[in-house]
This record gives C-alpha cells, structure tokens and sequence, in this order.
C-alpha cells in the first residue's frame, strides 16, 4: 500500500528498508509541512509492522489487522493528537461529553476524509493527561498485535511540562513498540525530544505529482487540477481542497484587488475594501497576501516563461495585461514585483504584529499601483 503515497521516494526507502532488514527503530519523527502523507506513512508502517499476510507486500489492507489499522481502531494502535480539553482520566475515559463528541468526529474525519481539516472549537493541544495515559498503556502488554504503535500528531503542540514527561518514555520505549511522532517544524520541539528519535524528513510534493493524484483520484478536470498543484506549495492536502473547492473566496478575494490595481479603479477598490470590513480576519489577510504575491509572480512571468504560470486559469488575463505595459514598466517589471514581494513579507509580518488589516490592504493595493503606473 505504499504505492499510494506519491512523492516521497526518499522517506519510503527508509521505512522499507527498516522492514526489509528488520531493523526498526524505537522512535521516529517524520517531518515536513502539511499534507504530504507523514501521517498515512506511519499508519502504513504500523500495518507493515502487523500485517497478517504471508506475502512480501505488506502491509495488504485486506487482512483483520490492517482493517483495523484503516479504521484507527486496533487495540494496539495509540493515537494521540491535539484536542480540546477531554478532562481524560489515567483509564483513558473522557469525562468531558462535548470534547468527547468532537473527538469522535476528528476520528471520522480522519478516516473518511483525512484530507480535509477539522475545526475543533475552542484550543486544542497535547495535554499531560493523554501523555499520562499513553504511558499507563504502554505498560501494560499488547493485546494482538507484533509491534504496538503509538502515533503523536502534530508533537511541538505538547507544552514543556509536557513533553518533559514524555521523554523518559521516548528514551526507553517497551520492547516491541514503535512511537512515530509527527511534526511540521522541527523547531517546535524540544531538542531533547529530537535527539531520541531517528527524523525522516517528508519532502514537498512536485506539482506534477499532485496534478496527477487530483486528476486520478479524484477525478478534478485537468486544468483546475494544474493550477491547484501549483498554487498549493507542495502539500497534496491544500491542493486537494483547492481544487474540490468551485471557487476560493480568498483566492478570488486577492484577484479582484489584482485586477483592480491594474486597471486603476482606485474607487473601486475602496469600496471592496469598506464592504469586506467584517470578513477580514488576520488568517484571511495573510491567505491573501500570498495569492496576490502569486499574481505578480505570474505576470512577471507571462511573456518570458507563461509555460512556468501558477495561475493557468487566469493566463490570458495575465498575458493582456503584460502586454499593456508602458514600454518603461515592462523595462523595470521584474524590480517592481521583488519590490511588491518584500512590502508583502512585511505586511504579512504587521499582520501577525495585529495591525489594522485595512490598512494593510490599502497599502498592499498601494504597492501593486507601483508596478502598473510607479
């Protein structure tokens, strides 16, 4: 099963090779950004570990353990990840009846349709009392299985106390088990936590790769499915959801203040701006920063290399307006977008700073000016 994970030949052959030669660590820590299969690499690798089968491709998805494993309900698997406060006894028992419902519904999500996100409601973290109870049930035996996994999704979400209780457990796991923790970012995890574990570092995903994996698998027409890929920065994930979304709202959001730059309707713009007051939030801003950073990349590159657009769907746009360039702005084209590309490094960076978010597009519709009319 395996072959299902595209693009992460590299991070494979480590985990095949372990089981190949039957030398499998105690500890893992995948990492690398969002949505390009840690989490379906360790599930798979826990169903190596125990798959029933009697061929050499493990693990199948067909026999009782691996469906057990498909369905994060092998009694053997430990799953923990960030959550609302579940008020969790050292048992295991949730005490807390709405946490425990949205708990439930994570795990759906995660079985029916790992690509999409779930929101809990308020703040979720790792908390000690879920480490308190991996811990209790790792000391006791395994009920079936090989190897007892216990996979940690998204780890730098443990606080210190918490990771600190952890890591006696990560130095000297039980015999026969595996713990594979998960992270984006190396850096949120403390050194110590690092050090105990072998890293296997999840690439992102070439744009050709995803454009066949929505194209395949999900059956996304091919021109949607290319400008996904190339917007999504290399996570499957994002793509998945550009893609199946009809139109993202901040993508379209960031192309109208785009199109209006270009052609001057500066009264326009503000009237945008005034009617989206309530709808602009900080997360919103930043999402759309980057696509029209995108955008301008895009134009920079309509003439020279249009083979090269992210934004395929809206390239006859793009080539139009390249082309109504004045002679002296087509001269200086690729200076003014490195220049519209740092001012949105640093509106992005007064945007998490908690600036006025209007004033931030304003001054974003501002720098675009600058590469159509300086």
């Amino acid at each position: 099963m395996f072959h299902k994970i595209k693009g992460q030949d590299t991070a494979l052959h480590i985990l095949n090779t372990a089981l190949e030669h039957d030398r499998v660590a105690q500890a893992y820590l995948f990492h690398g950004i969002d949505g390009v299969g840690k989490f379906t690499a360790a599930l798979y690798f826990g169903m190596a570990l125990n798959c029933l089968a009697k061929s050499e491709f493990r693990p199948c998805g067909v026999c009782s353990s691996c469906h057990k494993f498909l369905a994060l309900d092998h009694p053997d698997l430990i799953y923990i990840f960030p959550s609302s406060n579940l008020e969790l006894t050292p048992d295991g028992e949730i005490k807390n009846s709405e946490a425990e419902k949205e708990y439930e519904a994570f795990i759906r999500n995660k079985v029916e349709t790992p690509w999409q996100d779930y929101l809990f409601k308020s703040k979720v973290m790792i908390r000690r009392e879920s480490i308190n109870w991996l811990i209790k049930r790792l000391s006791l035996s395994a009920y079936e299985a090989n190897y007892r996994i216990c996979i940690v999704e998204d780890a730098g979400l443990m606080n210190t106390e918490t990771a600190n209780a952890f890591l006696k457990t990560l130095e000297e796991p039980p015999q026969d088990t595996v713990i594979i923790l998960l992270t984006e970012n190396l850096s949120s995890l403390l050194p110590t936590i690092v050090s105990r574990c072998q890293p296997i570092y999840f690439q992102p995903v070439a744009p050709t790769v995803i454009e066949g994996i929505l194209t395949e698998n999900f059956g996304i027409p091919t021109e949607k499915a290319r400008t996904a890929s190339r917007i999504a920065d290399g996570s499957v994930k994002r793509a998945i959801f550009l893609a199946q979304v009809e139109s993202s709202e901040l993508r379209d959001r960031a192309f109208e203040i785009f199109r209006l730059a270009a052609g001057d309707k500066e009264l326009a713009f503000f009237n945008t701006l005034q009617g989206q007051t309530t709808k602009l939030t900080g997360e919103a801003a930043l999402e759309t920063l980057r696509y029209v950073g995108l955008f301008a990349g895009d134009l920079n590159l309509a003439q020279t290399a249009p083979e090269q657009i992210v934004n395929v769907d809206k390239k006859d746009f793009l080539l139009e307006t390249r082309a109504a360039l004045p002679p002296e702005k087509e001269e200086n084209l690729a200076d003014a977008v490195l220049d519209l590309l740092l001012r949105i490094e640093d509106l992005s960076r007064k945007v998490r700073g908690n600036v006025n978010l209007q004033l931030v597009m304003l001054n974003l519709y501002l720098g675009l000016g600058r590469i159509f009319r300086g």
